[in-house]
């Protein structure tokens, strides 16, 4: 089984990976969003995009706040 390809690496620390899943006869691709070591797969790299934006937006209006 192939490794995570990185996509996307973003300035602040998030990053894409795109992933080969075998299941039966077929290949899956999906995409793992990661940010501060939280990671989530999606079917696309659109959700996996705005995955990553909406918790970088979170973090710094959270250090804005203090």
């Amino acid at each position: 089984m192939p490794l995570p390809e990185l996509i996307y690496a973003s300035p602040e620390g998030g990053s894409i990976h795109r992933y080969e899943l075998i299941g039966g006869k077929r290949k899956f691709i999906r995409f793992i969003g990661c940010y501060l070591g939280s990671c989530k797969f999606y079917k696309k790299i659109e959700e996996a995009t705005e995955y990553i934006k909406d918790l970088q937006e979170k973090q710094i209006f959270t250090l804005k706040d203090n």
